[in-house]
């Protein structure tokens, strides 16, 4: 199996502005304007659905500081149609598996992704969405998948920059290290337990 590594701009959520819980707003600019739209992460954030407690309905609390005790986030299928005000072949591609979504890189597309961070032993916790309680993964990360080779893949994180494997720090400009290269069962579970969620272009 070749290497397979998309020239997508890496950009930080931390640069110029602190937005500590804008990973999801910072993948979709990354994907957008690797799409040739010129649009700022702080546009999609700025008009994108919100809602008080329920990610499936719209973002949670604001991406500049932490709500806590709240699930932090929006998911696919509230974040897919607001996408396609910008562009129509936005889809939800939740619950492919990473080998098929390979194939979305091979067509030369990045993926929006959702696992724990950076790989992490998944955290659980009960949540409230509309009073009604459920039960997910609580450290999610919204980052940028771009490649594979035949042992590892490659995502973009929009917090995190990697020098070696033991030397981490948080991305306070864009840079190169940004592209995290992962063992590809390492990233696997990390995806496959908070549901597989992802979307890209079609």
């Amino acid at each position: 199996m070749n290497k397979k590594i998309l020239a997508v701009k890496p950009i930080s959520q931390l640069f110029p502005i602190p937005m500590i819980m804008g990973c999801e707003g910072i993948a979709c600019a990354m994907i957008l304007q690797f799409n040739n739209h010129n649009v700022l992460a702080s546009h999609i954030m700025k008009h994108w659905p919100k809602h008080d407690n329920n990610p499936y309905k719209g973002y949670v609390g604001h991406h500049l500081w932490v709500k806590r005790g709240y699930h932090q986030t929006i998911f696919p299928n509230a974040l897919v149609p607001y996408l396609q005000k910008y562009d129509a072949r936005m889809i939800d591609s939740t619950g492919q598996s990473l080998k098929t979504l390979c194939d979305t890189l091979d067509h030369g597309q990045p993926v929006i992704i959702y696992h724990t961070v950076l790989g992490r032993k998944p955290f659980k916790r009960t949540f409230k969405f509309d009073n009604q309680s459920q039960k997910l993964v609580s450290n999610i990360h919204v980052t940028v998948l771009i490649g594979y080779d035949k042992h590892h893949y490659y995502y973009i994180d929009p917090l995190w920059s990697r020098l070696k494997k033991s030397i981490i720090f948080p991305a306070i400009f864009p840079n190169k290290y940004q592209i995290i290269k992962i063992k590809k069962e390492k990233l696997e579970a990390s995806y496959n337990t908070p549901g597989r969620m992802s979307l890209h272009f079609q």
